[in-house]
């Protein structure tokens, strides 16, 4: 969706990016009235009936559209989270692909992971963020079979922090 919405030059518009024009500027508000208009229906067209339910109150807005439907169906959670680089570790080349296909289903996977990333303008996402999933992530993944309740359990944490998955680990000692 978001390729398309480009094409049609309203993805910056929907992701927050461009802003309403201020009240100063009349012509300025009125074309980007037009294209949020054109935006919020290009979206709700895309979305099937039962999804409608969930955009009615905000079908004007956009903006408000994109973030109740991201909020709905992209989970940041850390089992999302795990899932999403556990994929993205574990592909590898099928024979029959070509290198191009190779590197497509890895881009794809990365877009994936980025997605999942928390998107705070008050706290963006640091290498430092990216080092602490992935030795949470190492410490999920080591654990054996034995383990597999263990590992569910730390799945439904709230986030992936190294010194909380740490003390779950000691207490599970």
């Amino acid at each position: 969706m978001k390729a398309y919405l480009r094409t049609r030059g309203l993805w910056l518009l929907v992701n927050g990016t461009e802003k309403r024009p201020a009240d100063s500027d009349d012509e300025g508000q009125a074309k980007w009235d037009i294209k949020a208009d054109k935006a919020a229906g290009e979206l709700y067209l895309a979305c099937s009936v039962e999804q409608r339910v969930h955009i009615e109150a905000v079908q004007d807005d956009p903006v408000k559209i994109w973030s109740t439907l991201s909020s709905i169906h992209v989970q940041e959670c850390p089992g999302t989270c795990f899932n999403a680089w556990d994929d993205f570790i574990s592909i590898r080349h099928q024979s029959g692909d070509s290198l191009s296909t190779l590197i497509a289903r890895i881009e794809e996977s990365m877009s994936k992971i980025q997605e999942l990333r928390p998107k705070s303008s008050e706290k963006p996402y640091t290498l430092a963020d990216l080092d602490n999933e992935l030795v949470c992530m190492t410490m999920i993944k080591s654990l054996g079979d034995e383990y597999s309740n263990f590992t569910s359990s730390l799945l439904l944490l709230k986030s992936l922090d190294k010194e909380e998955i740490k003390a779950a680990f000691l207490a599970e000692e």
